[in-house]
């Protein structure tokens, strides 16, 4: 494998599902500690970078001591080694209604399952018995069914949304038409789409930390699976997709790493980059 090489890796950032993460969706815990034992000693630093909420993160890591930064909600979230919050981008809430009145009434894009991440809660319009409801609190923990979502008025910092049939693809490509510079819709895996404020991914929130601590995407080695990680893996001087990403990242990302994410493929590389310095 033809891989662009750096005199120092200073930063991992990494996408959790499909990613960091088996397929189980957990990690080698034991590894990992003592790989982030290593990295703080190195004054290196790691990024759970990913489509999931704060608390779902923490939760992921809950078993782990050390200093590790999330880039939450595709970026919208942003919190630091301290668990200091540094940045957070919400969706407007015109637009935001705007949005809600175009997923119900334009037939490309109706029946989705939509759910809004806010600062406060997490809201939906699946019945509260169904199994989706059950199947997506294992992602949002808080979340509550609500019968109309323009009701909701909590600062919203992302749109979920998932479809039963049909691709995302096009569905992604008309919401940045229609609400171009006011909303950015990315694809997150599994028939789903992240829709944030404009601008908003994690390329930027990684910048957000990179920029406390005076360093730069050249210092930073990302890996990701899906559509919404692409922004992050280009701008990377190392920049992975997994083994088992999905077909659209492959086909633009140059590098892949070795193994898939069941094969704890970030983890080997992590150990690479510590046995470099």
């Amino acid at each position: 494998m033809n891989v662009r090489r750096i005199a120092v890796v200073k930063v991992i950032a990494s996408d959790m599902d499909g990613t960091f993460l088996n397929e189980k969706g957990t990690f080698d815990e034991q590894r990992f500690q003592t790989e982030l034992d290593r990295m703080a000693d190195k004054q290196m630093h790691f990024i759970s970078a990913s489509s999931n909420h704060y608390q779902h993160l923490l939760n992921l890591f809950q078993n782990i001591s050390g200093p590790v930064s999330y880039v939450c909600n595709n970026g919208a979230l942003v919190v630091n080694e301290q668990g200091v919050i540094v940045s957070e981008d919400f969706i407007d809430h015109p637009v935001l209604e705007k949005a809600l009145d175009w997923l119900m009434t334009t037939p490309s894009v109706v029946g989705a399952e939509i759910i809004l991440v806010g600062r406060n809660g997490t809201y939906c319009n699946l019945p509260a018995d169904s199994e989706r409801f059950k199947a997506s609190k294992y992602f949002y923990e808080d979340m509550q069914s609500m019968p109309d979502l323009k009701l909701v008025f909590d600062s919203i910092y992302k749109i979920d949304l998932m479809w039963e049939s049909g691709s995302v693809f096009p569905r992604q490509s008309d919401l940045n038409h229609k609400f171009s510079g006011q909303l950015t819709a990315v694809s997150s895996g599994m028939n789903g789409m992240d829709v944030m404020a404009a601008g908003v991914s994690k390329l930027t929130g990684i910048q957000t930390l990179l920029d406390q601590w005076g360093l730069a995407f050249d210092d930073v080695a990302a890996f990701g699976d899906n559509g919404n990680d692409f922004e992050m893996v280009n701008a990377a001087h190392e920049g992975f997709a997994m083994k088992n990403a999905a077909q659209d990242l492959l086909a633009r990302v140059d590098h892949v790493t070795d193994l898939t994410n069941d094969e704890s493929g970030v983890q080997e590389r992590i150990d690479h980059y510590l046995s470099e310095k």
